[in-house]
C-alpha cells in the first residue's frame, strides 16, 4: 500500500507528466499562441457581454461560472476548426483539449465581472492578456530549447533546470511589474 502512494506522490510531484512532454514544433507552438489570444480576445468580451446582459438582470450572478464554461469551450472547440480552413498547412490537430485547459480566460473573466468592468476594458484585456500569453509560450519554449543543448550537470538537467530558469525569467519579469502605475 506504501508503495502505491509513493507512485502516486511521485507522479503528482516529481515526475509531472505534463511538465515534461516532448517539445512542441515551432509551428503548432504558433498555432496554440495563435489560437489561445484569439480565445482571449473572443472570449472575455463575449463573456462580459453575457454576464451583463442576461445574468445581472435577471439576479443569476451565481450561474456565471456554469454558462461561461460552456461558452469557453464552445469557442475553443471553433477556433482551432477556424485556423484550420484559413491556414490548411497549420498543425491545428489535438489544440482543442490544450485550449479548453487554458484557464486564463476564465479567470480574468471572472476577475472583469466582480469588477464591474466594461466591454471596451475587456477587450484591452484581451488583446494584451491574449498577446501576453503568446510570448511567455514562446519564452518558455525558447527556454527550453536553449536548457536542453547548454552544458548542464547532469543532476540539473531536464525539468530541474528548466524550473531554475522559469523562476529566474518570473523574477525578471516581475521587475516590470511597478513600471506603470496607475
Amino acid at each position: 500500500m506504501s508503495d502505491y502512494i509513493l507512485v502516486l506522490v511521485s507522479a503528482a510531484l516529481v515526475n509531472n507528466l505534463m511538465l515534461q512532454p516532448d517539445p512542441i514544433e515551432r509551428e503548432r507552438l504558433q498555432a496554440l499562441g495563435l489560437c489561445s489570444a484569439l480565445l482571449i480576445l473572443i472570449g472575455l468580451p463575449a463573456g462580459l457581454l453575457l454576464q451583463q446582459y442576461l445574468l445581472a438582470p435577471l439576479q443569476l450572478q451565481a450561474l456565471s461560472l456554469f454558462l461561461l464554461l460552456p461558452l469557453l469551450a464552445m469557442l475553443a472547440w471553433g477556433l482551432p476548426q477556424l485556423l484550420r480552413r484559413m491556414r490548411p498547412g497549420w498543425p491545428a490537430e489535438g489544440l482543442q483539449e490544450l485550449l479548453l485547459g487554458n484557464v486564463a480566460v476564465l479567470g480574468l473573466l471572472l476577475q472583469l465581472g466582480s469588477d464591474g468592468s466594461s466591454v471596451w476594458q475587456a477587450l484591452a484585456w484581451g488583446v494584451a492578456g491574449g498577446l501576453g500569453f503568446w510570448l511567455a509560450l514562446l519564452l518558455f519554449a525558447d527556454l527550453r530549447e536553449r536548457s536542453r543543448h547548454a552544458d548542464v550537470p547532469a543532476a540539473l538537467r531536464g525539468l530541474p533546470i528548466e524550473l531554475i530558469g522559469a523562476g529566474v525569467m518570473t523574477m525578471a519579469l516581475s521587475g516590470l511589474s511597478g513600471l506603470f502605475t496607475q
